[in-house]
Parts: C-alpha cells; sequence; structure tokens
C-alpha cells in the first residue's frame, strides 16, 4: 500500500483548498499454475485499487470505496469483476429498418431465424448482450459506499452492502479462485439468501466486544436510486458479535432474507484459540430455508513452518435430501522478498454430483 498524497494531495488542494485529502493505492500480480485431472491451467492476473478518505476536523472521517481495476480467472481477455455488460440501442438492416438481434461471439444472428446477419447487410448501432466469459466491467463496485467513522463507531451507507454475517465457515483457507476453478459441484451446498444490495451498515466496539448492524432495504440489486417511501419485500437484517471468553474469542451470527416465498434464515457460530505451535478455529452454520435445511461445520488449524504460514482446512456440508459433501483445503506460502511470495495450494472434494474431485496451484505473488 503507497501513499499519493505528495503529489496528488497537492494538487487536489489547488482546487479544493485543503490537503487532508488522504488517497491510498495499491496494486499486485500473479503467475499460478493449477494441475486439475488430465489439464493443465495457467493464469495470470493483477489489480490497481485506489481507496479515498477524509478527516472532517470534527472528530468525523469520511471514507469512499474507490475504483478497482481487477484481472480475474473467470474472464476473458479484460479486466473485469464480473457481471453482464449490456447497451441499448437498435439493429439496422440494409434499409433502415430495425432487426431483432441476439450477439454471439460468433458474430451477430437474427433472434427468431437465428440466421447470420452479415456485416454488410446490417449496422449495429450499440445493442449487444456480452457473455459471461467477455464481461468487460470494471468494477462495478466503485464508488458505491460512503462511510462516517467516529469514537463510537462506523456508519456505511451503500448501494452495495453486503451483510453476509452469519458466512462464519473456517473450513477453506484457499486464496487463490483458480484453485478450486474446474471442481465438480458439491451435491450439498450452504445457501446464505440475499445478503447483498442498498442498505446500511453499523460497527462499533465496547468492553473488549464488537458489534455490527446490517439491513437491506432492498436486497435485489445496487440501484444508485432507491424509493424509500415504497414498502420494499425484498429486505435482509443481519447481526453479528465478536466476545472474548477466556483464551477463546467467540463469534455469533445471524442474518435473516425476508424476500416473499424466499425465507432464508441462517445462523453462524465460530472460535479460536492458541494451540501448540498455531492456532485452531471451528464453525457451525445452520441454514433454513424454503427449499432445504443445511447445516455445515467447519476447522481450521494455522501455524507457522520456520518462515513459512500454512493453514489446513475442512469442511463438512449436509444438506436435507442430498449427500453430504465434504472437503479438504491447504496452502502453504513464503516469502522470497519484499513484496513477492511463492505459495502452494490443494483442495479435494467428495459428494460431487460429476466431475473433477481434486487439484493443486502452484502460485507466486507480486505486491507493488
Amino acid at each position: 500500500m503507497k501513499k499519493l498524497i505528495a503529489i496528488i494531495s497537492v494538487l487536489a488542494a489547488g482546487f479544493v483548498g485543503t490537503a487532508k485529502a488522504d488517497i491510498t493505492m495499491s496494486a499486485g500480480s500473479s503467475l499460478e499454475m493449477q494441475s486439475i485431472g488430465s489439464a493443465t491451467n495457467l493464469s495470470i492476473g493483477g489489480s490497481l485499487g485506489f481507496a479515498f478518505s477524509q478527516d472532517l476536523g470534527n472528530g468525523v472521517t469520511v471514507s469512499m470505496s474507490g475504483l478497482t481495476f481487477e484481472n480475474v480467472v473467470e474472464s476473458v481477455d479484460n479486466i473485469s469483476s464480473g457481471g453482464l455488460t449490456q447497451t441499448s440501442g437498435t439493429a439496422l438492416n440494409a434499409t433502415g429498418t430495425g432487426v431483432a438481434v441476439n450477439a454471439a461471439t460468433a458474430g451477430l444472428f437474427n433472434s427468431t431465424t437465428n440466421v447470420n446477419v452479415v456485416a454488410s447487410a446490417a449496422v449495429t448501432t450499440n445493442t449487444f448482450l456480452q457473455s459471461s466469459s467477455h464481461t468487460g466491467s470494471v468494477d462495478a463496485d466503485a464508488f458505491e459506499q460512503i462511510s462516517f467513522a467516529s469514537a463510537n463507531g462506523t456508519l456505511t451507507y451503500g448501494s452495495d452492502v453486503e451483510i453476509d454475517y452469519a458466512d462464519l465457515g473456517v473450513g477453506d483457507v484457499l486464496a487463490s479462485a483458480l484453485t478450486d476453478t474446474g471442481l465438480g459441484t458439491p451435491t450439498s451446498a450452504l445457501s446464505l439468501g440475499n445478503i447483498g444490495g442498498n442498505g446500511i451498515q453499523y460497527a462499533t466496539s465496547f468492553g473488549g466486544s464488537s458489534l455490527t448492524l446490517g439491513y437491506l432495504m432492498d436486497n435485489t440489486g445496487g440501484a444508485d436510486k432507491f424509493d424509500t417511501s415504497g414498502t420494499s419485500n425484498s429486505n435482509t437484517m443481519a447481526i453479528k458479535t465478536a466476545v472474548p471468553v477466556g483464551p477463546l474469542t467467540a463469534t455469533i451470527a445471524y442474518t435473516s432474507d425476508n424476500t416473499t416465498s424466499a425465507t432464508n434464515n441462517t445462523f453462524g457460530v465460530s472460535t479460536s484459540m492458541a494451540t501448540g505451535n498455531g492456532t485452531l478455529s471451528v464453525a457451525y452454520v445452520s441454514s433454513d430455508n424454503q427449499t432445504a435445511d443445511v447445516t455445515q461445520t467447519s476447522a481450521k488449524f494455522a501455524t507457522t513452518l520456520g518462515s513459512a504460514s500454512a493453514a489446513v482446512g475442512y469442511s463438512s456440508t449436509d444438506k436435507a435430501g442430498a449427500s453430504n459433501t465434504n472437503q479438504i483445503t491447504a496452502t502453504i506460502s513464503q516469502s522470497v522478498g519484499t513484496g513477492a511470495s511463492v505459495f502452494a495450494e490443494f483442495v479435494n472434494r467428495d459428494g460431487v454430483a460429476s466431475g473433477e474431485t481434486s487439484a493443486v496451484l502452484l502460485g507466486s505473488s507480486f505486491a507493488f
């Protein structure tokens, strides 16, 4: 993390008459190789991010979610944070008549006859829908949150607030998104309901304990324009607290998705303690929803081996009406210089309908 105060804040001061703004930048890159089944996959990724904060001089600090450019495993030939990109307009044929079309990576097709419309017979004025592998969006969450921090706590409002507090499972210790890419879909998976959208969050601490409250006024998406005078049937509330209990630290959380005909209540508890040469963590999560109840137990042990850090995790997920899914993950990372490290990861998953059940990954990462 490098602070760009020296140049950017000075320039900003010339416009607004102050140099209090704190602007930070982070950047990183990675090179990874995954072995899964008979396939060997290579991936290169990177990110560039900015964050902004301002001390108002009255005990309150305002911060804003910044812009992040990220090259992710799921995307092809673009810098993206996910999501489909669509622009509106009309496709015209040679005579100027509108043509209903579907866009595909191979060309433009008539949506009714599925016949290719050649470039010489059509003029497209920005009507297309990109495929999920060619999303092209650049951090749709940028500038979607604003926070006010004081001695009493931090209040955040935004259109992309996430209140997945009850998701306290500790069994997944993987750091790379590539490691488990391509594994078979688990027969039992934890469902948290709708935990992101337009809402508020308040976090505070007292007497060694912490408390976080969250409420989504609309959990169906992140609209910048939200009508608060209407009554929404798609709201979610959540609460989380962390309390020290002797040598342990216990975290308890509850999330309730109140969407009509899709209610999902999730309860989670986790704790950790120092043991031997490392830290042992355990967790239990239970989801009660409209389709099938799900429970998940998990554990993690993290330690150091010389100057390397290592962790192993285990989780067992049980969904009513389906066979259990058990997963083991492990990772080890070794620093090889300032901001640089090499690492290895492993995952094994049973209880999948079909597909690969294990994968190994070797990688290197660099922070700039």
